[in-house]
């Protein structure tokens, strides 16, 4: 029958051909590439010879299942740099939703089809749009880019102001929807409770409803990311952490994790500011991730680590003007003298309290691969924080100005985090194996652990006293809640040495670190439940057993 199709090649897949390996040249793939669940390509000219050779196709014949994909005859347009739509000889509603669910199910066909999605069809409706305080809008978005913007710089600036100031009437739903995330952090607490409850509720719907209506875009992650700051820095769990995991799961559907590999549900960027802005924004998801593990430990990441060849984000006066800037990369440079932006040193921070985490986590890795992993962190992160700190000693001799040292706050704060997490894994015994006790690397590291608890516990103190005069300066706005963990964790420390010892000093630089805050609980409620947290540590140190 001469129209039967052939059930195998002359030659070999090119798979195999490349790995040198036997091939079974069954059609459409070959037992070994179906085994291992992997692309099978065979030449037009190894099982067809009655192809034409002036035939544009290169390959007819690839899958990566034993599942024949049926050849559509329909007419498919390539995607025009003005639309985002599916483009069909007989276009409709079930093309489009089928081509969002293409690009999941099967992205391979979905690329081969030259599929494209479908543009967001979503308008926000009054029940969302009207808490959005359209007469003091330009005030509220000044406000944000004065407080949230100085220590999680993830929206440009340039771009939002040039967009509000075409119009600021039928605003995109997903910039809508941005715009009342900002408004979310533009006040503080009301009687220990935040005042913007009820915002609060409507944007997680607005999110949602933006979300279901195929409107996938770096604003709505942005929007999501700050709803999670919002519920991190007031203490709304579980709810933070179901966010901050949402938060990933929306920055990897869109590719931002991998722009090379992943893939991409957004258009290519024409500009550097864009690609800075998607770049910043999936560090956050990063950033925030990692603080929420803290207290979480034993429980996965919701994303993987940088690599270390990622780039990290340029400085932020530069960013915020459009301007070109120094890249780097996320490994960290023994050149100290080369300065990266705070946001860069906050990514750089959180990579290491990843790092920390992983193996505060893991029980399963040698003896001696630990402590030798765990002494090489200690001084990694013990090196950064000596460049944070010249580097904020640098500011302030620049303008003689205590918030000068504010921007370097959260990255100062992260690293305190990490080495605490550390420290805390070898100053005690209790936990180790009796057998470990007089291995010298053993003995090395809980040395390093007391040593280290007491060193960057007293570290924190001197900090909580910055943050004091920075916050009587006037400089609680652009605070960050991300330096509440560590000031929990050296208050927890003293506490314990105050129990212990009953030592006046120790007594004292927990009471300062608890005055601290204190007076941060009045901006956000996390320092507040920290706050009693300690109140009741010391509680039990006073109650007799």
């Amino acid at each position: 029958m001469a129209d039967t199709e052939p059930t195998s090649a002359l030659y070999a897949c090119l798979t195999c051909r490349k790995q040198k390996r036997k091939c079974s040249r069954e059609l459409p793939v070959c037992s070994l590439c179906k085994k291992n669940g992997r692309s099978c390509e065979y030449r037009v000219s190894d099982h067809n010879k009655s192809t034409p050779s002036d035939d544009p196709r290169p390959v007819i014949a690839r899958s990566r299942s034993p599942i024949n994909r049926p050849q559509s005859r329909q007419t498919v347009a390539p995607p025009s740099p003005s639309s985002s739509s599916i483009t069909t000889a007989t276009p409709s509603a079930t093309h489009r939703q089928d081509a969002s669910a293409w690009f999941f199910l099967d992205h391979y066909d979905f690329q081969r089809k030259k599929l494209t999605l479908p543009p967001p069809n979503a308008e926000l409706p009054h029940e969302f749009s009207h808490v959005l305080e359209t007469s003091s809008l330009m005030f509220n978005v000044d406000v944000y880019f004065n407080s949230v913007h100085t220590f999680l710089p993830i929206v440009s600036k340039l771009r939002l102001y040039r967009e509000l100031s075409v119009s600021q009437n039928n605003l995109s739903a997903d910039l809508t929807l941005l715009l009342i995330a900002m408004q979310l952090h533009t006040k503080s607490l009301h009687n220990g409770e935040p005042q913007n409850g009820k915002l609060y509720k409507t944007a997680k719907a607005a999110c949602s409803h933006v979300e279901c209506n195929n409107t996938l875009s770096v604003a709505l992650l942005q929007a999501t990311l700050l709803v999670a700051l919002y519920e991190i820095e007031h203490a709304i769990y579980p709810a933070a952490y179901l966010t901050v995991g949402h938060c990933a799961r929306l920055g990897l559907a869109m590719g931002l994790h991998n722009r090379k590999r992943a893939p991409q549900m957004l258009s290519t960027p024409t500009t550097s500011t864009e690609w800075e802005e998607r770049r910043r924004s999936w560090w956050a998801v990063i950033v925030l991730d990692r603080y929420i593990h803290l207290g979480s430990r034993d429980r996965s990441f919701a994303c993987e680590d940088a690599r270390p060849e990622e780039i990290l984000p340029v400085d932020e006066k530069h960013w915020d003007q459009g301007a070109l800037a120094l890249v780097q990369p996320l490994a960290l440079s023994a050149n100290n003298t080369v300065q990266a932006s705070p946001f860069a040193r906050t990514c750089q921070a959180s990579h290491l309290l990843s790092r920390v985490l992983r193996h505060v986590n893991d029980r399963d890795a040698n003896d001696e691969f630990r402590y030798q992993e765990a002494s090489q962190l200690h001084r990694t992160l013990q090196a950064l924080c000596t460049t944070i700190a010249t580097e904020s000693e640098s500011m302030f001799e620049k303008s003689s100005d205590t918030m000068a040292k504010l921007p370097l706050f959260t990255a100062n704060a992260l690293c305190y985090s990490a080495l605490l997490c550390l420290y805390e894994l070898y100053c005690c015994a209790e936990g180790a194996d009796p057998s470990q006790y007089s291995h010298p690397a053993f003995i090395e590291m809980q040395r390093l652990g007391i040593a280290g608890v007491k060193e960057t516990s007293y570290n924190v103190y001197r900090f909580s006293q910055n943050i004091k005069s920075v916050a009587e300066l006037g400089g609680m706005l652009k605070m960050s809640p991300l330096v509440c963990d560590c000031l929990y964790q050296a208050a927890a420390n003293y506490a314990w040495l105050a129990g212990e010892t009953s030592s006046e000093d120790d007594i004292s630089k927990l009471a300062t670190i608890k005055n601290v805050l204190g007076m941060l609980g009045k901006r956000w409620k996390l320092a507040g439940e920290y706050k009693n947290m300690i109140d009741h540590y010391e509680q039990s140190f006073m109650t007799p057993s």
